[in-house]
């Protein structure tokens, strides 16, 4: 392969994927099989494998991205985690001989996200397009402080406000106004929860695009809050006609039969209930991930001057979210492999890279990947590269 990147001055580059449907599933099933065989010890290198052939059949401009992460990186890591995590375990049960274990899960929680960066580092220097690899080198101090420490702390000053308000309101006197009071509270802890994950998407996009390297030339984004807390709401407001249709339903069952009509419902019944609210979030889901996803990439850069562009629609990624869940559920998993290789296609091409790419100098970063204890135990956490 040719150490350059073709490309003509302004000229739009479209990403293409070669993957097939029966390939992927060939893969899929070999992975499940040999998984079953080893007791979940291949799963690491299943992972491996699904995604290096993703990646693999990613095509830009001729050249091909490539993946070199071991499996066994990835199975050390997870070992080593459920190592400490017993070891924790077993120390709470010494200290308050209680069987309800909790200390280990929390602390895995508080630390998840700079276990998430230093994975982030091992993957991506684990991807390569022309032999130049990418990058990632973040302090996990900011990362901890954007992605925990400061939603936690939002999310706990709103509660006190929440419960103060309630404190003044008084306790409701009758089942109307209990419901009035529920059906406030979930409003605001509704859109409290909207915003903050807006925020946090936010913040972690930034802190991961602005620590991304392509060889040594760095990606750049900037996006706003506002949007991306406005995105947000409007997606959960896509929910509500299915959340009012359900309590509706199940408001008016409770008048008609009481509370011992609701609990032996019918099955079409639960069924409905069930339909609806999958349906809602499918539909929420998809303007939620189509909509982040072409804000976030239409506002990135490589370099200063290579743009990137995303056009996916909310009614395309919608149909394939209900039509991968529907036919996944029918087929019990069997056309999945084939549904999400043309979901990734549809992804893949709607992504361009606009710029001139002769003008990119293909040199790698001379930064090792981080080696130490807690970077080797954390690189099975995260491996996801949400700008590839």
């Amino acid at each position: 392969m040719s150490h350059t990147l073709p490309g003509e001055c302004g000229e739009s580059h479209t990403l293409k994927f070669h993957g097939t449907g029966k390939d992927f599933f060939f893969i899929c099933l070999i992975n499940v099989v040999l998984s079953l065989i080893t007791c979940g010890i291949y799963i690491p290198w299943a992972v491996v494998r699904c995604r290096r052939y993703i990646y693999e059949n990613m095509e830009l401009n001729g050249a091909c991205f490539s993946y070199h992460a071991k499996g066994g990186a990835i199975l050390l890591s997870w070992f080593a985690i459920s190592v400490a995590f017993l070891i924790i375990s077993f120390v709470e049960y010494l200290i308050t001989g209680s069987d309800e274990l909790q200390i280990g899960f929390w602390i895995f929680i508080l630390i998840s996200p700079c276990m998430a960066v230093k994975s982030l580092n091992y993957h991506a220097a684990m991807t390569e397009l022309n032999n130049v690899r990418f990058g990632f080198h973040c302090s996990t101090l900011r990362a901890w402080w954007l992605t925990m420490g400061m939603p936690i702390l939002i999310l706990i000053g709103c509660a006190i406000v929440i419960m103060g308000f309630g404190k003044l309101m008084g306790t409701p006197t009758s089942m109307n106004g209990v419901i009035a009071t529920i059906v406030l509270g979930a409003i605001a802890w509704i859109i409290i929860c909207c915003a903050l994950y807006g925020l946090v998407y936010r913040n972690w996009i930034q802190l991961f695009a602005n620590n991304f390297q392509f060889g040594i030339h760095r990606f750049n984004v900037d996006i706003k809050i506002a949007r991306c807390v406005t995105i947000s709401i409007i997606s959960m407001l896509i929910m509500v006609p299915f959340i009012a249709t359900i309590f509706a339903i199940i408001y008016s069952t409770l008048n008609n039969a009481g509370l011992g009509g609701l609990i032996f419902a019918t099955s079409d019944m639960k069924y409905s209930l069930f339909l609806l609210y999958t349906v809602g979030i499918l539909l929420s889901t998809a303007y939620l991930f189509s909509a982040l996803r072409n804000y976030a990439f239409n506002n990135l850069t490589l370099a200063g001057d290579i743009r990137f562009q995303s056009s996916l629609t909310f009614f395309n990624v919608a149909v394939n979210l209900l039509i991968i869940s529907l036919f996944s559920m029918l087929t019990f998993g069997l056309a999945y492999p084939w549904l999400k290789v043309h979901f990734l296609r549809y992804q893949i091409e709607n992504t361009m890279v606009i710029g001139d790419l002769d003008k990119l100098e293909l040199k790698n970063d001379e930064r090792p990947v981080e080696n130490g204890f807690f970077a080797r135990i954390s690189r099975g956490t995260a491996s996801a590269l949400p700008f590839l």
